[in-house]
């Protein structure tokens, strides 16, 4: 059981990395091009995101924290 958490948890941190790999590339392509990747606005999703927090107060700044936690894992 120990071996398929430990293959399951290698898969998900893979597609993890790939995930935030994409957003970076999709930011970075929409700063220098100044259009989306495929029709979707990469910094207008994150600047929503981070307004959702904001505006949320401490809840979402607790939110906000586990997250990063997560991420750095």
């Amino acid at each position: 059981m120990k071996e398929i958490m430990k293959t399951v948890n290698e898969w998900v941190t893979g597609i993890m990395e790939m995930l935030i790999n994409f957003v970076a590339v999709g930011a970075v392509v929409e700063v220098l091009f100044g259009s989306g990747v495929f029709g979707v606005s990469v910094i207008g999703n994150l600047t929503n995101i981070i307004n959702g927090f904001g505006n949320s107060g401490f809840a979402g700044l607790i939110a906000l924290l586990f997250l990063v936690g997560l991420f750095k894992k």
